[in-house]
């Protein structure tokens, strides 16, 4: 054990006190950080009044449908903190021309020269659609932040055009807003008994950085930490070969107390980077007084999950570079160490759709996944059954065991084999026979 710790220390040193490894442990916050400051100011920058040019074919519509898109721009400006988050619009009604082509394109003129932000077109026939119409109301802009408007848009001028339609059928004007007023609709976390004992009786209000934001966050650290710190064994195992160092280094030491040194070495460094990432981001949560959204109840799992998942990829990674004839081979052998990291990825979005459904539950259970979709699946609203974490940490743990054990028995021999890097079912056969 004194030789693997030695070997180990020796590793863990010259890791951390690289330039690139203190190069990643400060850039990768200053990218995130710099990206959501980026988003901030740009979302800042797009607050100022826009002007949305409104051209009515029926000649009775323009007034309501102005009057529903107000209500509703208004609504989504008026959160909890009394800052406006989005654009506020101005309203412009321009009579119908002769010439109506000539017309829309003195409009987007307009818009190009940043006079306008939109022009929206309601048509003739919008009162009295035909059964299958399509494509009936438009509006034209160039903005990219027009997808923003997408969301309340259309709704606000249905809105309007159905108020028109009350009037005209000898519906009270007053009692239109009240017909037509829209309840809020919140979305909920899935209730336990503790948030049901609590003064409301309902539950949790679902949070948009909680049930999204902060899962993906822990998902992307974990790939990230894992990647770091497994990816250099793979080329430095091979470059060591080629060097003839662990032909010197096995005078004093085990084929298994080298590899076990060396993945230890992996784990020590991908900590290290990841309690410097979890205490920036618990203070960055602190001062943005978004504490009590930490997942703190989640760090034990979180680090749980990452020790099982840098020990297989650091041990994967060790045995795939002692098996490699060169630093070319390590390179193109790559992607099998990263492909249990990858595949996970690839999951992420149905996973989030239905993080309880079966698809997510079977593939969480997959020991090279479990790791990471098991993480993602806790850190959601609702959580999972108490049980599915410990049977997968178990599937986790067997498996991990199964690869530590067939990484050394690939390193064994590998580190002195020498000539044309072994195919796959040498590989096995290494594996089966030691």
């Amino acid at each position: 054990m004194r030789k693997v710790l030695l070997i180990a220390k020796r590793d863990y040193l010259q890791t951390v006190s690289s330039k690139a490894f203190l190069f990643g442990l400060i850039l990768l916050p200053l990218i995130f950080g710099g990206s959501f400051l980026a988003i901030s100011l740009s979302n800042k920058a797009n607050v100022k009044d826009q002007r949305i040019v409104v051209v009515d074919h029926t000649d009775v519509s323009g007034a309501a449908v102005i009057q529903a898109c107000e209500e509703s721009n208004r609504r989504a400006n008026s959160g909890a903190t009394g800052l406006q988050v989005r654009p506020h619009f101005a309203y412009e009604e321009v009579t119908p021309a002769a010439d109506e082509a000539a017309q829309l394109l003195s409009l987007a003129d307009r818009v190009r020269r940043g006079e306008a932000y939109l022009v929206l077109d309601i048509p003739a026939d919008a009162l009295n659609p035909p059964p299958d119409a399509k494509d009936l109301v438009r509006y034209y802009s160039n903005a990219t932040g027009v997808s923003q408007l997408s969301l309340w848009l259309p709704a606000a001028v249905n809105d309007g055009l159905r108020r028109v339609r009350l009037v005209r059928a000898g519906v009270n004007p007053a009692s239109v807003n009240g017909m037509l007023q829209d309840v809020s609709v919140v979305a909920m976390n899935l209730p336990t008994r503790e948030s049901l004992t609590a003064t409301t009786g309902q539950g949790e209000k679902r949070s948009a950085v909680q049930s999204e934001v902060i899962p993906l966050i822990l998902v992307v650290v974990m790939v990230l930490v894992v990647m770091i710190g497994s990816a250099p064994n793979l080329g430095a195992v091979a470059e060591d070969k080629v060097q003839r160092v662990f032909e010197m280094l096995l005078v004093s030491a085990s084929a298994f107390e080298l590899m076990a040194g060396k993945v230890l070495a992996a784990l020590a460094a991908s900590l290290t980077s990841t309690v410097f990432y979890i205490i920036g981001g618990l203070f960055a949560l602190m001062g943005m007084s978004m504490f009590g959204m930490a997942p703190l109840d989640l760090l034990p799992w979180f680090f749980v999950y990452l020790i099982l998942d840098v020990l297989m990829m650091a041990a994967f990674g060790v045995a795939l570079g002692s098996a490699c004839g060169s630093a070319q081979d390590a390179q193109q052998l790559a992607f099998l160490l990263f492909l249990p990291i990858f595949v996970p990825i690839l999951m992420l979005t149905p996973i989030l759709r239905q993080p309880n459904g079966p698809f997510a539950t079977v593939m969480s259970f997959v020991p090279p996944f479990t790791p990471v979709l098991m993480l993602l699946r806790q850190a959601l609203p609702g959580g999972v059954p108490a049980w599915q974490p410990w049977v997968g940490l178990l599937g986790a743990m067997a498996y991990a065991f199964c690869i530590i054990w067939a990484a050394a028995r690939i390193f064994r021999i590998g580190i002195l084999s020498q000539g044309k890097t072994p195919k796959v079912a040498e590989l096995v056969q290494w594996v089966m026979r030691g």
